[in-house]
C-alpha cells in the first residue's frame, strides 16, 4: 500500500485520540465517527517515503464523521509506514466533534501532538476543552486516552489551570 494511503488510513487512530481528549468532560465521541472516511484538505502536501514523513500546509482541514480539525500545519512521522507521532500547529489548532450524548465538544491549542506508542495527547499553548458551558483550560494539557488520566499545568504565570463545571444534579 502506498505510504500516502497508509498515512491517511493510520490517521484514524490519531483522530480518535484527539476526540478522546474531550473525555475529561463526561461524554464520548460518536462511535460511528471512527468508521467514517478521513478527508484531508490543505494548500500543499509533501510525502517522503524514504524518510517516512508527510506534511500538510496551509488551511489544513481534517474531517471524519462529525469530527473537524483545523490547523495551519500538520506533520506525520511514520518511518517504516508505522506512525510514531503527529503534530498539528496553528493559531490555534481547533477541533470539534459531536458526542454520543448529542453535545458538541470543542477544543483548541497552539499545538496538538499525539505520541502513538505512548498513546499520549499533548495540547500546548492556551489549550482549552469545552462542552456546553463546562470548560477546562491550561497552557499545557496531557491526556492518556487508555487510562483516562489528564494532567494540566506548567510553570510560571501561564501554567495555571482553570476548570469550570456546571452541576448536572441540581437540587429541585
Amino acid at each position: 500500500m502506498p505510504m500516502s494511503v497508509q498515512l491517511i488510513k493510520s490517521t484514524n487512530e490519531w483522530l480518535l485520540c484527539l476526540l478522546l481528549a474531550s473525555v475529561s468532560l463526561p461524554a464520548y465521541a460518536l462511535k460511528s465517527d471512527v468508521e467514517e472516511v478521513v478527508q484531508i484538505e490543505a494548500n500543499s502536501a509533501v510525502f517522503d517515503k524514504a524518510a517516512g514523513t508527510a506534511t500538510y500546509d496551509g488551511n489544513v482541514i481534517i474531517r471524519q464523521g462529525t469530527l473537524e480539525i483545523l490547523a495551519a500545519h500538520i506533520e506525520i512521522n511514520a518511518p517504516g509506514n508505522e506512525i510514531h507521532s503527529i503534530v498539528a500547529t496553528g493559531t490555534p489548532v481547533s477541533l470539534k466533534q459531536k458526542m454520543d450524548n448529542g453535545k458538541l465538544v470543542q477544543g483548541k491549542a497552539s499545538s496538538i501532538q499525539y505520541l502513538v506508542k505512548d498513546k499520549r495527547l499533548i495540547m500546548t499553548g492556551n489549550a482549552e476543552l469545552m462542552q456546553d458551558q463546562d470548560r477546562f483550560a491550561s497552557n499545557h494539557i496531557e491526556y492518556l486516552p487508555d487510562s483516562g488520566q489528564l494532567k494540566a499545568g506548567g510553570t510560571g504565570k501561564s501554567g495555571r489551570v482553570s476548570a469550570v463545571f456546571y452541576p448536572t444534579n441540581k437540587a429541585e
